[in-house]
């Protein structure tokens, strides 16, 4: 080949390598976990693999009638919202929060986005600093952390202490990476929390606000599953203590139960700081997602309205989260799991180290290999620790029980909403003070989930 001819084609590989090149920031990233999960389960069932569902926390109930009614009615409103959110719906949050959590936001304050994915991801985009991040946490905010170009300081818990994050834990943290050469300026919290179901105590949740406002952090409290505390201990925002500090995010997906009309808020302090922020973030949204989608937006504004009856079904839904975790909790704790009493959600965080000896003989070292194991042997789905932060050798996988309150035998979808539907009018009997062992409900799969259970743990001996 003459010299023109292989500079000719060395010039050809260079210009097919560069086509598609990958952004360095995703070369390693990976789908989301929990969504990777419910594909595969899906993917198994197909096939005619019965699988026990543990590893997708969605919350399964059926749409309430009033907010039915409520897109119905707004269907036909195809116009773009404003960016921020309708005036309408903005002022029925700042009232919702003010009413059910003893918050002052004005609707000024308030922003409405399609999803906590694309709002977080966005607040971490306009906020100045890396993030502090409790392990365990989430599965989307390091990665949302990563991709806005910050740091991503993992926090450790105190697992004897159902994962309880301190401000000693805090500073320690906070000392050892400012030496480092990092500049933590942000903290994310949720309570109730995805993985572990625990909830803040009001004095942990008051350290933490105090804390943050002491070392000049900005706070920001997901609490999307502030509605489903399951009784035993109460909800409280930080935001309570850390007014000019504290962003509070919410949303419908979790005690509506309505994940795919992906909708959700967060509420900004006030203040000049509040404003720029609120400034920045209408920018930000005007080029990434223009407004939320305006039938949704109409029909939250009945979500956010005080009714009797959408109180009387999110604490119902409460309760029957509540009377599963509780349930599985028992199982797991009474064969020796270790694991935090869950508070609220749909989450319990078991962890299997007990078995280490009996699992590393089955080649089980890792939370990876933890679920793969009970995957591919017993036919149950969860989430591994490392999909939340842990390291590889912490033997704690997530169980959510939301997907378990219908038989997989239902043979339709107006047969398995009549199942709940009578599940929700029990439940709406139920004292609300977190007591559910004296109740019984009938959950084939809640029972299926429970055996197979017992029968792993029994079988490590």
């Amino acid at each position: 080949m003459h010299d023109s001819q292989q500079q000719h084609s060395l010039s050809a590989q260079t210009q097919a390598s560069a086509l598609l090149a990958l952004a360095s920031s995703l070369q390693d990233m990976a789908s989301s976990p929990t969504l990777a999960i419910n594909e595969a389960v899906a993917a198994r069932r197909a096939a005619g693999r019965r699988t026990i569902h543990l590893g997708f926390g969605e919350a399964s109930f059926p749409l309430h009638p009033l907010l039915n009614e409520a897109m119905a009615r707004a269907a036909k409103h195809t116009g773009y919202a404003p960016v921020a959110g309708i005036p309408s719906l903005r002022r029925a949050i700042a009232a919702y929060l003010e009413r059910t959590r003893g918050l002052a936001f004005t609707p000024d304050n308030i922003i409405v986005a399609p999803g906590s994915k694309p709002l977080l991801y966005t607040l971490l985009q306009a906020l100045e600093g890396d993030l502090l991040l409790p392990v365990p946490s989430w599965v989307s905010y390091a990665p949302h952390a990563r991709l806005a170009g910050r740091r991503v300081i993992p926090v450790e818990t105190d697992a004897s202490d159902h994962h309880r994050l301190t401000s000693e834990t805090l500073s320690d943290t906070l000392a050892r990476v400012r030496f480092e050469g990092a500049n933590p300026r942000i903290l994310i919290v949720n309570t109730p929390s995805n993985p572990t179901g625990s909830m803040f105590s009001s004095e942990d949740t008051r350290a933490i606000a105090h804390w943050s406002r002491e070392h000049g952090i900005t706070l920001i409290s997901d609490e999307i599953y502030a509605e489903l505390a399951h009784g035993w201990r109460e909800h409280i925002s930080p935001a309570q203590f850390y007014p000019e500090g504290c962003i509070v995010t919410g949303g419908l997906s979790k005690a509506f139960s309505a994940g795919g009309w992906r909708l959700c808020y967060a509420a900004i302090p006030g203040g000049a700081a509040g404003k720029q922020l609120m400034a920045s973030l209408r920018a930000l949204a005007s080029e990434i997602w223009s407004s939320a989608t305006t039938p949704v937006q109409e029909a939250a504004v009945v979500a956010y309205t005080p009714n009797a009856e959408l109180t009387s079904y999110v604490k119902a839904s409460a309760r029957i989260h509540g009377y599963a975790t509780s349930s599985l909790y028992e199982i797991l704790t009474g064969a020796g799991a270790l694991c935090p009493r869950p508070a609220g959600g749909f989450y319990l965080y078991a962890d299997f180290a007990p078995w280490r000896d009996a699992l590393l003989e089955r080649g089980v070292s890792t939370s990876e290999q933890l679920a793969h194991y009970l995957l591919d042997q017993w036919d149950i789905a969860a989430l591994p620790g490392t999909a939340f932060g842990e390291q590889p050798q912490a033997l704690r996988l997530r169980l959510a029980t939301s997907m378990l309150y219908t038989p997989e035998e239902a043979q339709s979808e107006s047969e398995r909403e009549a199942v709940l539907w009578a599940m929700l009018a029990e439940a709406e009997k139920w004292a609300d003070d977190g007591r559910t062992h004296e109740i019984v409900l009938e959950m084939p799969a809640l029972v299926q989930a429970e055996t197979r259970l017992r029968e792993f743990i029994g079988s490590l001996g």
